[in-house]
C-alpha cells in the first residue's frame, strides 16, 4: 500500500513538474515572438535602460572605471565591465565570509586584498598572454603586409587585407585600426595607437618601419622581408626561453602557495591556532614575518626569471 502511495506521488509530481515545464516553453516562444516584433531601436532601447547598462555607465563615467575597461579590452575579456567588477566584489566578499571563519578576521581583509589583486593579475596575464600571441603572428603579418605592398597596394589598404587574413589577436587589432583609416584618421595616428595598444620591441620596429615608408617612401617590400625573417628568429628565442623557466616559474607560484596552505595545515592540525596567534602582538609579528619571507621569495624568483627581449 505505501508503494502504491509512493509510486501516485512521484506520479503526481511528474506530472506537477511537466505542466510547468509546458508552461514555460510556451512563455519563452510568446516572449521570442514579441522579440521579434520589437524593433531594433526599441531593442537598444530596452537594453539601455536595465540595472546593469546604467551600473555601467556609471562606471565608465569615472576614472577607475574607464581604466579598468582599457585594460579589459587590452586583454581581449569580453564581458561587460559591470559584470568584472561585480564578480570581483561577491568574489571578495566570499573570501572574507570563508577566511574569516577559517582562520581569523584579519585574514579575512587580507584575502579580500589579495581576490582584488589575484583579479588585475589575471587582466595582466591576459595581456601578456595577448600580447605574446600578436608578436608570435608578427612574421606572418609581414609577409603578408610585404606581399600587398609589392602587388601595388597602398599601406591602409594592406592593413584591412591582413586584418581579414589573420587571425586574433592580430586581425582585431588591425581592424580597428582599419575602421579608425575608414572614418578619417590619419595612418599614422592609427598606427600609433595600435602600438600603443600592442607595445613589445618587435610591433616598435614593425611599426616604425610602416611609418618611415608611409612619410618617405623607401625599400618597403625588402625591409618587410627582412623584418620578418628577423621576427621569426625572436619569436624562436622566445619559444626556447620560455621553456627553460618554465620550471622555476612553477617553483615560485609552489613557493607562494606553500605560504598561504601552512596556515591553513596549522589551523587543521591545531585548531583555533591562527586566531589565538592573531590576537596577540608576538603572534602577528610572527605571522607577518613568515608570510612576508614566502611573498619576498615569490617576488624575487620571478623577478629573476623575468628577462626582456
Amino acid at each position: 500500500m505505501n508503494l502504491d502511495v509512493i509510486a501516485l506521488l512521484m506520479s503526481a509530481a511528474t506530472l506537477v513538474i511537466g505542466v510547468l515545464g509546458v508552461r514555460e516553453y510556451a512563455e519563452g516562444a510568446f516572449q521570442r515572438r514579441k522579440l521579434a516584433q520589437r524593433s531594433a531601436l526599441a531593442e537598444v532601447e530596452r537594453r539601455a535602460n536595465s540595472p546593469m547598462s546604467r551600473f555601467d555607465s556609471a562606471l565608465r563615467r569615472t576614472d577607475i572605471g574607464r581604466k579598468i575597461e582599457r585594460r579589459m579590452i587590452s586583454a581581449g575579456v569580453r564581458v561587460q565591465l559591470s559584470v568584472f567588477v561585480i564578480a570581483m566584489a561577491v568574489a571578495g566578499l566570499l573570501a572574507i565570509v570563508f577566511v574569516w571563519r577559517a582562520l581569523a578576521p584579519v585574514f579575512g581583509i587580507v584575502a579580500a586584498v589579495g581576490v582584488v589583486v589575484g583579479f588585475f593579475a589575471y587582466l595582466k596575464r591576459q595581456e601578456e598572454r595577448r600580447k605574446e600571441i600578436f608578436t608570435a603572428q608578427l612574421p606572418e603579418l609581414a609577409r603578408v603586409l610585404s606581399n600587398a605592398t609589392q602587388a601595388g597596394l597602398a599601406l591602409p589598404t594592406a592593413i584591412d587585407m591582413a586584418a581579414d587574413e589573420l587571425d586574433d589577436p592580430a586581425g582585431a587589432e588591425l581592424r580597428i585600426a582599419a575602421r579608425s583609416m575608414q572614418i578619417g584618421q590619419p595612418f599614422e595616428e592609427a598606427i600609433a595607437d595600435l602600438r600603443d595598444r600592442m607595445p613589445s620591441r618587435e610591433i616598435g620596429v614593425l611599426i616604425s618601419t610602416l611609418l618611415v615608408a608611409s612619410r618617405s617612401g623607401g625599400a618597403l617590400v625588402s625591409a618587410l622581408r627582412s623584418i620578418s625573417q628577423t621576427l621569426e628568429s625572436r619569436k624562436e628565442t622566445r619559444r626556447e626561453v620560455k621553456t627553460i623557466l618554465g620550471e622555476t616559474t612553477a617553483t615560485s607560484w609552489a613557493l607562494l602557495t606553500m605560504g598561504i596552505g601552512s596556515l591553513f595545515m596549522l589551523n587543521l592540525l591545531q585548531p583555533g591556532a591562527v586566531l589565538t596567534m592573531t590576537q596577540s602582538t608576538p603572534g602577528l609579528i610572527v605571522l607577518g614575518l613568515g608570510l612576508s619571507l614566502f611573498v619576498i621569495g615569490f617576488l624575487a624568483v620571478r623577478r629573476m626569471t623575468k628577462i626582456d627581449f
